[in-house]
């Protein structure tokens, strides 16, 4: 059997196969005849349909850790034709590698035949969920001794013909021109930027996409491979790069901070015990660039919000055509801004309303209003609120369903800039490594010269070294901890998923709740026990597929993952020690009719809490270069609670009314959390600079948890600055810092030298270069050591000579307590076989606003370093302690 349909979205137009496994068997008069000798492959399965020399590709038992190749063969059909050479053009989706070899097909005469060939394989080990929703159709194939995952992937392959004497040819595509820093009155950018306007792209009836002229200046257009070329080499061009489409990273959680920061034995904490979170701190904006938001939320309301401030210079965008009049931003949400681009297909999509969730989701966290019992259908209950709640927002939708296009980023970047936002909030990322072809790296460039502190999620593609994303300098990069403990009385049937297996399955891939592979009848009603032998992201699959059989809630017996953040925190799931599970098995085995109970929902808080870095956070070191420390910070990331869609029917469990709040996991959630505590550091001390800001945020993280163990991994080891940079986050402590590092224009212009830019280059980047720099000479990617950073990486140590560092500190206590005039001391935490010594050992400052300098030196008592040592400097005047974690490897940039 044989059928043949097409599934019409709003976005794509996919063709299906479907080819039944006995097609052999079926006869159609309009097929051609069986050719003679014919038999089927010895090896058939459904996975090799993948072959058949069909218009589209869908590949299945896709693995992350292996590629899939495949071949198709096309024929000349223009009889007219002497000479026509296709190129291909390619739209990859986030996660995914595709290569087609040849990249150009020459055909001579009509008729003949060529081959190309399509390899796939993905960037990533473990796929997040917000891939396997965004992107593929995912379900269970079959489960032997190695977990199979049928990916249905669609791959469009767009073909374009141009047709010369000399067979030349070019595709085209959306692109980015990148020149540099705006003209200093913000005008209309640099004299270059209007002459390539006029000259080239007026001349072929292009229309650029986007403008770029407030922070920086450059334009998005579609052009052909020639015509990005050509505009590379004009005059004043920085760079010019594809129109890359970035992933999003996708409360309680405040309690929990306010509660971490009390039981801190620092001065800040009782300096701070009267202030309580949701007290009127300022009018700080914060921008956010993400995929918009529901006005209507309740989070939004502007009751007893003072007037807009004046500074405020940004608008708010109604929409054209959904429903434009329903869109109102008021006192609280102070701005939007849409931004579409030519890929996105639906003309409708022209408004700042949130559609997916996930702006809504993270402007509540940073700066909802104060919401009293609020849960998600009884889970994580109480007081919502945001981190900084009298806040303004300001909202740049750049996302849609299909992610966040880099021209689109650009220009909320820009315009955000022009508005006057105080602080950009950006939960999305990609890996690039160059950082003049990153539009994040590009726009919060311009954003912090202008003094905008700029928040950026690491990325979910933990637990993988190496993994963290939007890593430069002049970015707050923040990973996530889980804290959301989050625990309905009943009893149920226990099971284990051996004893509901299907007639045929395999009794491996049953007992591992694998999909197919179990009863329905059987598991429906029941809790199921889950062995677990395909690793953590397994886990969330057996889940899904115990929750489509009508199970009540899934026990997962495993020895190395406890972490449930991949998992809906609507159905339940718990996991337990191999020790524990021999118990409950023996219970099961031992008991005519075995039942286990459902404790009622609670909220767990205070020292019953123990923070672990989650399995999706993405971890350090930094891949451009190992002398930096990222990530920076840590904040919560799992499980948290905040404003969502109203009437959103998928957000809710079946049989139930949409929600208006949910429950969501990423460093989509962390980044917010620390863009909070950013707004309410610039609303109290409004001089403060991006850095010191940062700096605040960082020397006054804690690594301890508060029932006395240190955080550790999803596996339960201990994390390291590679996990969560300096620690994770506190509320109160970053108001109090005592000194701060402050890293200025000429560290990150320093960066730019090491990392390998040019001065000519760096002169485009910036206008704001200070008279007589120039880049240091034979400099290096091991001279980022040096940046005035709050954490200190030293890389390709060799032990054989000593290392020395620098750091500036500047002091910022308080006159109401009178410690202006005061000594910080030095203590070291060094790991064995790396001796640190700091010079001088105190630092006496006599006014607010002084200035120090201290020398750190690292040296070994052995040749090489095993292993990466992880360690900690520490200033304290005994109310202040100011710590910054450190990193020396043996291992050198790339």
């Amino acid at each position: 059997m044989r059928c043949l349909f097409v599934d019409n979205t709003n976005f794509l137009k996919v063709e299906r196969v479907r080819v039944h496994s006995t097609l052999n068997h079926y006869k159609e008069p309009s097929l051609q005849p069986v050719p003679q000798n014919f038999t089927c492959p010895a090896e058939s399965k459904l996975d090799l349909i993948s072959t058949i020399n069909y218009p589209s590709i869908g590949i299945s038992g896709f693995k992350g850790n292996e590629n899939k190749t495949v071949n198709r063969t096309v024929r000349l059909m223009l009889v007219e034709t002497v000479c026509a050479v296709y190129t291909l053009s390619l739209e990859t989706p986030p996660g995914f590698t595709i290569q087609v070899t040849p990249e150009k097909l020459q055909f001579t005469k009509y008729g003949e035949k060529l081959t190309y060939q399509v390899i796939v394989f993905s960037a990533l080990l473990h796929l997040s969920k917000m891939y396997l929703e965004l992107l593929l159709d995912a379900k269970y194939q079959e489960m032997m001794r190695c977990f199979r995952v049928t990916f249905i992937l669609f791959v469009f392959l767009l073909l374009s013909v141009i047709q010369t004497s000399e067979c030349e040819t070019s595709t085209s595509g959306d692109y980015i021109i990148y020149m540099g820093a705006a003209s200093s009155d913000e005008s209309t950018g640099n004299d270059h930027h209007i002459e390539l306007m006029s000259t080239m792209l007026k001349q072929s009836g292009k229309t650029p996409m986007h403008r770029y002229k407030h922070g920086f200046s450059g334009f998005a257009a579609h052009l052909s491979e020639d015509e990005a070329r050509l505009m590379a080499e004009q005059p004043g061009v920085v760079s010019v790069f594809p129109d890359q489409m970035l992933p999003l990273h996708t409360t309680r959680s405040w309690d929990f901070l306010v509660q971490e920061s009390y039981q801190r034995e620092t001065h800040f904490t009782e300096m701070n015990s009267q202030q309580e979170l949701d007290v009127a701190v300022g009018d700080t904006i914060i921008g956010f660039i993400d995929s918009g938001i529901w006005p209507e939320s309740e989070s939004f309301n502007d009751m007893h919000m003072r007037p807009v401030p004046d500074r405020w210079k940004g608008t708010c965008m109604r929409g054209k055509k959904t429903e434009p009049d329903a869109f109102r931003c008021n006192r609280k949400l102070i701005g939007a801004r849409y931004y579409n681009s030519s890929f996105l297909l639906d003309p409708d999509y022209e408004t700042p309303r949130d559609f997916l969730g996930h702006g809504t989701h993270v402007a509540s966290i940073a700066a909802g209003r104060i919401i009293s019992d609020a849960s998600y259908y009884g889970l994580a209950g109480g007081i919502m609120r945001g981190g900084s709640p009298t806040s303004r927002i300001a909202m740049y939708r750049a996302c849609s369903l299909l992610g966040c296009r880099g021209s689109s980023i650009l220009a909320a970047f820009d315009d955000a800039i022009a508005d006057r936002v105080d602080i950009i909030s950006i939960s999305m990322g990609l890996f690039i490594d160059n950082l003049l072809e990153d539009p994040l790296s590009i726009g919060s460039f311009h954003a912090v010269e202008r003094g905008i502190t700029v928040i950026c999620s690491a990325g979910n593609l933990g637990p993988s070294s190496q993994s963290v994303v939007n890593a430069a300098p002049w970015m707050i990069t923040g990973a996530g901890i889980n804290i959301a403990n989050i625990d309905r009385t009943q009893s149920y049937s226990i099971i284990h998923a051996r004893s509901a297996k299907k007639i045929g399955a395999n009794e491996e891939a049953a007992r591992n709740c694998a999909g197919n592979t179990m009863n329905r009848t059987i598991v429906e009603g029941k809790i199921v026990v889950c062995d677990n032998d395909y690793g953590n992201q397994a886990i969330q699959w057996k889940s899904e597929e115990v929750k489509r059989l009508g199970g009540t809630g899934v026990i997962v017996i495993d020895d190395e993952s406890m972490d449930l953040s991949y998992i809906d925190p609507s159905f339940l799931v718990t996991i337990v020690k191999p020790v524990d599970g021999l118990e409950i098995m023996s219970y099961i085995n031992s008991t005519r009719e075995p039942i286990a109970m459902i404790m009622p929902t609670r909220s767990r808080t205070g020292h019953e809490l123990a923070p672990s870095i989650p399995s999706f956070s993405s971890r350090g070191p930094y891949l451009l270069t190992r002398s930096i420390l990222k990530p920076d910070i840590a904040a919560p990331g799992v499980n948290i609670l905040a404003s969502w869609l109203i009437g959103d029917l998928n957000a809710a469990p079946q049989g139930k009314e949409p929600p208006l709040v949910n429950i969501e996991s990423g460093t989509s959630m962390s980044c917010p959390h620390v863009s909070g505590i950013a707004a309410r550091l610039k609303s109290e001390n409004p001089s403060w600079s991006p850095a010191a800001i940062r700096s605040a945020i960082m020397t006054t993280a804690v690594q301890i948890t508060n029932t006395g163990s240190h955080i550790t991994t999803e596996t339960g080891d201990k994390a390291t600055p590679y996990d969560f940079g300096a620690g994770q986050v506190t509320i109160f402590g970053p108001s109090s810092p005592g000194l701060v590092y402050e890293t200025n224009q000429i560290d990150y212009l320093n960066f730019l030298c090491y990392v390998g830019f040019t001065y000519d280059q760096i002169r485009r980047i910036s206008n704001r270069i200070p008279q007589g720099f120039a880049c240091p000479e034979q400099s290096s990617k091991g001279d980022i050591s040096d940046i005035n950073y709050p954490s200190i990486s030293v890389s390709n140590f060799n032990g054989e000579e000593s290392r020395r560092v620098s750091r500036t500190v500047t002091n910022v206590a308080s006159r109401l307590i009178g410690d202006e005039d005061t000594v910080y001391n030095v203590s070291i935490n060094a790991p064995k076989g790396l001796r640190v010594r700091v010079i001088p050992r105190s630092l006496q400052f006599k006014n607010i606003g002084d200035t120090l300098r201290y020398q750190v030196i690292f040296s070994s008592s052995t040749s090489t370093l095993k292993e990466d040592a992880f360690g900690s400097i520490t200033w304290s005047n005994g109310m202040h302690r100011v710590r910054s974690p450190f990193v020396v490897t043996s291992k050198a940039d790339i």
